[in-house]
């Protein structure tokens, strides 16, 4: 299992990620949406900097009562304040896991959302804060380059940095 240590690098690794890709929006596109009934794209970089908090929150505790805590001011972050918002979600995270141990991460039993039952803390932690921390990442680039943003690439998106021009050229050819 993930050790406490190994999940907090992950979770910095995809803020950084997601914060890369706020900045990336083309010009004009923050309503941009696949089709009428999916998130924008300024709403699905919101939802981003809460969703794992929010998840967080509710493996640990086994509820949802809380969403609202969270949600709300995620509605006000805008493409330029997605890094911040990214680090306060990062840094609420690592504090509201302060006393996890290791150990605590095998025995203790959390909440996944998404398997609808208990599971071990750290499985929870994985399958409901990582994995969709991932996949909204991935919907995000994949958001970004159908808007306009060609210049994206694999690197982009898995390390959250442009890649370098001859290593981007060799990527498309």
């Amino acid at each position: 299992m993930y050790s406490k240590a190994a999940f907090l690098t992950s979770l910095k690794h995809e803020a950084k990620i997601i914060s890369h890709l706020a900045g990336q929006v083309p010009a004009g596109k923050l309503d941009w949406r696949p089709t009428p009934g999916q998130r924008s794209t300024l709403e699905l970089l919101q939802y981003l900097t809460c969703v794992g908090l929010a998840s967080t929150d509710s493996a640990l505790t086994g509820g949802w009562d809380r969403w609202e805590t969270y949600a709300g001011p995620a509605k006000q972050v805008d493409p330029a304040g997605v890094p911040k918002a990214m680090q306060r979600q990062v840094a609420a995270i690592t504090k509201l896991l302060a006393k996890t141990t290791d150990a605590s991460l095998r025995k203790k039993q959390g909440t996944s959302w998404i398997a609808g039952k208990k599971t071990p803390l750290g499985e929870a932690l994985v399958e409901t804060v990582l994995k969709p921390l991932a996949a909204y990442r991935m919907q995000l680039f994949i958001y970004l380059k159908a808007s306009g943003a060609t210049q994206l690439t694999t690197s982009d998106c898995w390390q959250g940095k442009a890649a370098k021009v001859a290593k981007a050229k060799k990527q498309q050819g």
